[in-house]
């Protein structure tokens, strides 16, 4: 069996009318004729226009994109998935470079925009953006995925259902890649194109509101997936604040002799704070790390 015959082509979709027919005939064109459009609720004929293409369509039941990932993944029994936004930015022709690597032994594969990115296909506030939520995500995960916000995306289905998702907007590809990082997921980096949208379609994510979104994704998932960073930088915090307000009060006890009790007490508070924070931080990446150990051993029989 040829292997887009074992994928499903996963589209979410919202008012994407004058992209979409471009999209499916991309897919059939390089022999993936399993199609799933989930559609957010369009309003410009995207649904009917889909259906029209072949593809089998269904409307989310919730709200923003990562809702609308993770319902396909309960309805989707295809051995590989093939997730790609449906604004015609990304090219059908990459399809088959995606998902060949899943049958080499990974598990998942995210392709990289910025291997072959029309010039005018990002804007400079939104390639600032990129290149700042990707240097976050290698300081606080330890991997270099390249392209983390990509919407171009391939997995084994298998591997997804391991995946607790919890991401309802445009957080849902950062979270893939942090759940690949922290999970040990086999993952790989293909080189794909990105082009400028076609017509008049219209981008649905704002840089500075969906940004910090992302961004906070980012820290928050840190929690459970790199504890040490997450605790660690609260302690720090503490600590910054505590060895302030100590050396203030040092300083005005040898230059004047007054001696500032609150802000003494203080200090000691952060210090207390901070130390303990991040202690707990180390205790919690021990624990992760036994974890990680025990199941890996688990998945390798």
């Amino acid at each position: 069996m040829e292997i887009q015959e074992k994928t499903c082509v996963l589209i979410p979709t919202l008012n994407e009318i004058e992209t979409i027919e471009m999209v499916i005939d991309g897919f059939y064109q390089n022999g993936f004729t399993n199609i799933l459009v989930i559609d957010g609720g369009s309003v410009d004929g995207t649904r009917e226009k889909a259906k029209e293409r072949g593809a089998k369509v269904i409307i989310q039941s919730g709200e923003g994109k990562g809702n609308a990932v993770r319902e396909a993944f309960q309805m989707i029994e295809s051995e590989i998935i093939l997730m790609i936004d449906g604004d015609g930015t990304y090219l059908p022709k990459d399809g088959l470079n995606m998902v060949k690597p899943l049958e080499n032994g990974k598990n998942h594969t995210i392709g990289d925009r910025f291997h072959d990115m029309s010039p005018d296909a990002m804007t400079l506030l939104n390639r600032v953006g990129n290149k700042l939520i990707n240097t976050l995500f290698f300081k606080i995960y330890r991997e270099n995925f390249k392209d983390v916000l990509s919407g171009y995306h391939a997995f084994k289905r298998d591997s997804v259902e391991d995946l607790f998702l919890t991401s309802g907007g445009f957080g849902i590809e950062v979270e893939l890649g942090i759940r690949c990082a922290s999970e040990d997921i086999s993952t790989e980096v293909v080189p794909i194109s990105y082009r400028s949208r076609t017509g008049d379609s219209v981008a649905k994510l704002n840089p500075i509101r969906d940004g910090i979104v992302i961004v906070k994704t980012l820290y928050k998932l840190a929690q459970t997936s790199n504890p040490l960073f997450y605790f660690g930088s609260v302690g720090l915090i503490g600590l910054i604040i505590g060895g302030i307000l100590g050396g203030y009060a040092i300083f005005e006890w040898l230059s004047q002799g007054k001696i500032h009790q609150v802000i003494i007490i203080g200090g000691v508070f952060f210090l207390l704070f901070g130390a303990q924070i991040m202690m707990l931080g180390l205790f919690s990446e021990t624990i992760l790390e036994l974890h990680r150990e025990k199941k890996n051993s688990i998945r390798n029989g």
